[in-house]
């Protein structure tokens, strides 16, 4: 990750210093950027004279005292709190007044990074999507003490960049993998509680609504053993609502990890004719699962509601949000079902207060509202 965002910072004419405490690491992260370059220079999206430009642009050094000038630091080593955090403390003492310091974390809280430093009100996360150098998205994290400045400085660094930043109040999981897990998490439930197949799931998933991409081949491709950990992260974090009845653990166990181990949910390709009520019944809860979550994100005040589904769209490549999976069946349709499920599963599906005031009023979730003093509310 750190490469592909070293690799884009250079491609928008930043200057750009890799930092690395081994020697190959950086060569690895150097040779990175030059595969890069190369393809796109074969593509011919750069001529041979901006390429060696761009690469000139990128140097490297094992010492933290080499990032004194840099306007921004960004972090991007393994998802462990203690380690990113003697990084924000060295960077702390090394960079410049005004210098801002952001991580790529996925998911590890920036109110605390930022508490380690003595410029809290600098820290901001900055969640690039893998692989780095071709993702559009980048989850823009406001901590708690993050600066409307910090947080208005990274998102036009990333628009800099030719990505699109989404402003991500922090919770466990951000937004994207906060939703996202969330309807995996129901629809493996649901697939155990109803006997069906994780490939005639995933056909119903991909067949039904605007993922590219069933539940389990989609586990299988990020690793069940990191899916095991995230969502045992977000399960603690938010309760019930993220158990997936034990099946990722199950496979872990199992020592099936998905593509990386040659095992994994999905073993077979059904056709058409397999996928029956059961798998689409298992698709709606995978839907409704994201979209309850997402919508639990707005009444928080995570994000608004225009960036989650295009978080969506651009993070898990959506053919569009689950919002507006929603307001094409009609809120109020969507709030009977939803209230069905509360009544049958407990409070994991319970409506919000935004659902509940668009069934109300007739209205859909991506629209607007007129009160009675004829102002708008959102």
């Amino acid at each position: 990750m750190g490469s592909d965002i070293a690799y884009v910072s250079a491609l928008a004419g930043k200057r750009v210093i890799l930092c690395d405490v081994a020697e190959d690491a950086l060569e690895r992260g150097r040779g990175r950027i030059e595969d890069l370059a190369a393809r796109a220079h074969a593509r011919g999206r750069m001529d041979t004279d901006q390429m060696a430009a761009l690469l000139a642009r990128v140097t490297t050094t094992t010492e933290v005292a080499d990032l004194a000038d840099c306007d921004l630091a960004i972090e991007a080593v393994s998802e462990r709190m203690d380690l990113k955090g003697e990084i924000f403390r060295r960077l702390d003492a090394t960079l410049k007044p005004g210098a801002l310091i952001a991580s790529n974390t996925s998911g590890l809280s920036i109110t605390q990074l930022a508490e380690v430093t003595a410029r809290p009100n600098a820290v901001l996360g900055v969640h690039f999507f893998n692989p780095a150098a071709v993702m559009r998205l980048v989850e823009l994290i406001q901590g708690r003490d993050t600066s409307p400045d910090t947080l208005a400085a990274g998102e036009a660094f990333v628009r800099e960049l030719g990505k699109s930043p989404v402003r991500v109040r922090e919770c466990p999981g951000f937004l994207v993998n906060r939703v996202l897990v969330r309807a995996m998490a129901e629809a493996y439930r649901h697939a155990a509680e109803l006997n069906v197949a994780p490939s005639h799931v995933d056909a119903a998933v991909v067949a039904d609504g605007p993922a590219p991409m069933g539940p389990f081949a989609l586990g299988d491709l990020i690793g069940l053993d990191t899916m095991d950990h995230i969502q045992r992260d977000l399960a603690s974090a938010y309760g019930d609502r993220f158990s997936d009845g034990g099946a990722i653990a199950t496979q872990v166990a199992a020592g099936r990890l998905g593509r990386k181990s040659g095992g994994g949910f999905v073993t077979d390709s059904p056709t058409v004719e397999q996928i029956d009520d059961a798998a689409h019944a298992v698709a709606e809860r995978y839907y409704l699962g994201a979209l309850n979550e997402a919508l639990r994100c707005h009444d928080d005040a995570i994000a608004t509601r225009p960036d989650i589904d295009l978080a969506m769209c651009l993070g898990a490549g959506w053919q569009h949000g689950p919002l507006k999976w929603a307001d094409e069946r009609g809120a109020a349709a969507v709030m009977r079902t939803m209230q069905q499920l509360a009544d049958s599963t407990g409070d994991r599906f319970q409506p919000t207060s935004l659902l509940r005031e668009r069934a109300a009023d007739g209205l859909s979730l991506l629209g607007h509202a007129t009160t009675s003093a004829g102002t708008t509310r959102s």
